[in-house]
């Protein structure tokens, strides 16, 4: 099983290393990895070999322990032995009853804001944006680390460090500027939007299939043992499907 190590002495390890254990159990073991940290706010403490722990401020969540072709979850005193996607919904269930209030993600970071970040982007959050360079300029030179701490070897392209500053313009300097369009290159989920007249992706609906979406982070990608802190910063904000998921569920909610 291929590990690195964050400063820290982290073990950092890519999701797709689990497979060949867990076998058939592997898509479900995404699923609820991506769930657990796409609703709620913990760091992961994972062993490099069988234990993978979710706590909050010393509060555990959800316990899960590999095994060959299943694994284990653990909340509130219930084990749950998964091997398909059979009691997957009830884990979720128990785990929303078990976990407090307080260890939800807000439904802000959740969904998307659809003249802010049309895309299901959430730049506000990113690390990366100019924003943070401006007022926060150790957090934009801290983008590099995390950013390497999250994505290497976890995805087709992997991703080395980088100790510098990422300042991302963000959309509405894209496009309203001239020089940013063609320093940037343009967006492509904007130029999509454009071209067919919507005013974002959730209005258009196609984002499961459409190629624009093709290179898009999903939440379970990222490497296992990483921090709340990074999962809110460099995960969430490129968890683009999941979001605008959640904006056309609030949105229909509304409307009822």
């Amino acid at each position: 099983m291929y590990h690195f190590h964050a400063d820290n002495g982290r073990i950092l390890t890519p999701p797709t290393e689990l497979e060949p254990q867990l076998k058939g159990a592997f898509p479900v073991f995404s699923k609820l990895l991506g769930h657990i940290r796409f609703n709620y706010v913990a760091d992961e403490i994972w062993d490099g070999e069988v234990s993978l722990v979710f706590k909050a401020d010393g509060e555990q969540l959800a316990a899960v322990m590999l095994g060959e072709g299943a694994f284990h979850v653990q909340i509130a005193g219930e084990d749950f032995r998964i091997a398909d996607e059979t009691l997957l919904d009830t884990v979720f269930e128990t785990l929303k009853s078990a976990v407090s209030f307080e260890r939800r993600r807000p439904l802000e970071q959740r969904t998307i804001n659809p003249n802010g970040c049309p895309c299901g982007r959430q730049c506000d959050l990113c690390l990366g944006s100019k924003e943070y360079s401006e007022n926060g300029f150790s957090e934009g030179e801290n983008f590099g680390y995390m950013n390497w701490v999250c994505y290497h070897n976890c995805i087709d392209d992997i991703v080395e460090r980088f100790d510098g500053v990422f300042d991302c313009p963000g959309c509405e300097a894209i496009r309203t500027s001239k020089d940013c369009w063609e320093d940037w290159n343009g967006c492509k989920y904007f130029i999509c939007l454009t071209e067919r007249g919507y005013k974002n992706c959730a209005e258009c609906g196609e984002y499961h299939t459409c190629d624009v979406f093709r290179d898009c982070h999903y939440p379970a990608q990222c490497n296992l043992g990483i921090t709340a802190e990074e999962i809110t910063k460099l995960v969430i904000p490129y968890a683009m499907k999941e979001r605008l998921n959640t904006f056309h569920l609030t949105r229909e909610t509304r409307n009822v």
